[in-house]
């Protein structure tokens, strides 16, 4: 549990899916948001709820949505569908600063 902090909680579900690497998804660990996030970074958070989820993989912290994904890849057949996560970060600093821009994006585009 490299990146557990003393302001956000571990989750048990849902369980995630790694195609590359099943042990992997096993023992993901799942996060929420930490409360000392800023809050531009809370509100894209908010804005992305129940289609984002945190997971600690592999030293990485991963970002996926609700395909709960943990890796990227596949060729679209039917057995290797297409996935994708939306990002991956070495530390809860640059997660953040990740939202904080996804948020001044949505803003400038209008949907926040």
């Amino acid at each position: 549990m490299k990146f557990l902090r003393a302001d956000t909680a571990i989750y048990c579900d849902p369980r995630p899916i790694d195609r590359d690497d099943p042990d992997a998804a096993r023992t993901a660990i799942g996060y929420d948001l930490p409360t000392g996030f800023s809050i531009k970074a809370k509100r894209f958070w908010k804005y992305l709820e129940g289609a984002t989820f945190i997971f600690e993989v592999r030293d990485k912290l991963i970002v996926t949505d609700e395909s709960l994904e943990l890796s990227s890849g596949g060729d679209g057949t039917r057995g290797n569908p297409f996935r994708c996560i939306r990002g991956s970060f070495d530390d809860w600093d640059a997660l953040e600063r990740w939202l904080e821009a996804e948020y001044d994006a949505a803003v400038a585009e209008g949907w926040l």
